[in-house]
């Protein structure tokens, strides 16, 4: 099949500067170079950070790029934005993006366009692009009953591929019946098999080899619960231990230090040297930050939905502790991980959860051996081949 990839327009695929989305189109393009199933396009923003020679045209995937750091593109998008806000579903940033991408789509025929988690694309590109099936992929609850114009929106598209049963039932709810199928996300495991050296890694953080430590790795923004992480420290004062925390507000090189972060390093200025904030990680060396950890914290406190901070935590072998939020209990079992309430609690909790690990290496064992097993229904083949099975229906 010929396929169209629509994707976020805030961040470019192939994904050189982070973000999730872009991580999981990555997988699926590179699963189809090897299987040579679909001639796929991927229309994505591109700039001047993203070097050039990392990016390879194939036989089977070509890109469309749109320089979003020329002058020129920014000029362009401030008078779009200008002229055309009031018929915009997003900020004009998507819109001048989706604009652009329209005028290249229209000429081409292609099978399948796939909308990623952007909904509110669909009408404009039902309208531009008839005789293309417009599939869905949606990573966060964006289209369900309490969504804009939810029901003008699913009547333009085919199907929706959904990365939870979470966002599966959300968007199940609004009518008209569109299929909607869960395609749980995946990542590369082999990362997380070399034999990366446990006390290099230690070293290199400034932590001693008999020291228990735990660790978050995700964006440093309130609905991920690091503060209620934090806070937790006050129930573990008498434990040799610390915490790591992987991450930054935002993805890529970003360095800008919000009024939340702020107030996360106020907390843990309480505890000196016990706390370890190592910015933002290039995603090559995760594997090695994790693996070098005794246990893993998700303490998300909004519904997420499947993030891949808890596949990527079992991969490493660590046991989980997160809270029953979103699509999260759909990816880890009672054998691997600890689920607890989004509660007043919720401090208390995480440190009484940490405090047992911490006085059961046992427990710890037999809850490592169950996340290294569990995170084997989350590759990244097992991924393509089912998003591409769901595409084709």
């Amino acid at each position: 099949m010929r396929v169209a990839v629509l994707t976020s327009g805030l961040l470019p695929v192939p994904a050189l500067q982070g973000g999730a989305v872009e991580n999981l189109v990555d997988l699926y393009l590179e699963f189809n170079e090897q299987k040579k199933t679909h001639h796929i396009t991927v229309f994505s923003v591109i700039d001047k950070k993203v070097p050039q020679n990392l990016i390879k045209n194939s036989l089977y995937t070509q890109y469309v790029f749109f320089r979003s750091d020329r002058l020129s593109y920014k000029l362009k998008r401030k008078l779009f934005g200008f002229l055309k806000k009031k018929t915009f579903y997003y900020h004009y940033h998507i819109e001048y993006y989706l604009y652009k991408a329209l005028r290249k789509l229209k000429n081409k025929k292609y099978d399948v366009i796939i909308l990623e988690n952007r909904p509110g694309y669909a009408m404009k590109v039902y309208h531009m692009c008839p005789g293309s099936r417009l599939v869905l992929h949606l990573h966060n609850d964006l289209l369900s009953i309490e969504s804009n114009e939810a029901s003008s929106v699913k009547s333009y598209l085919s199907s929706v591929i959904t990365v939870s049963d979470y966002i599966k039932i959300k968007v199940a709810e609004v009518e008209p019946y569109r299929p909607v199928n869960t395609c749980y996300n995946g990542i590369d495991l082999s990362l997380f098999e070399t034999n990366i050296s446990r006390s290099n890694t230690r070293n290199e953080l400034n932590i001693r080899q008999n020291e228990f430590v735990v660790v978050y790795s995700g964006r440093l923004i309130p609905e991920k619960g690091v503060r209620e992480l934090l806070q937790a420290m006050q129930y573990l004062d008498d434990l040799p231990f610390k915490l790591l925390i992987i991450g930054g507000d935002f993805f890529g090189g970003n360095v800008a230090v919000t009024d939340y972060m702020k107030d996360l390093y106020k907390i843990a200025s309480a505890h000196k040297d016990r706390i370890i904030f190592t910015g933002f990680v290039p995603y090559d060396k995760i594997p090695g930050y994790l693996q070098c950890a005794d246990a893993c914290v998700i303490p998300s406190l909004w519904e997420d939905p499947c993030p891949l901070s808890c596949i990527e935590g079992m991969a490493a072998g660590l046991p989980m502790v997160v809270t029953l939020s979103g699509g999260m209990p759909e990816l880890v079992d009672d054998r691997c991980a600890f689920v607890l309430e989004k509660s007043s609690n919720l401090p208390f909790n995480i440190a009484k959860a940490i405090r047992y690990l911490f006085f059961h290496p046992e427990k710890r064992m037999e809850m490592s051996e169950a996340a290294k097993k569990r995170s084997l229904q989350f590759s990244k083949e097992r991924y393509a081949n089912n998003f591409f099975e769901l595409m084709g229906q």
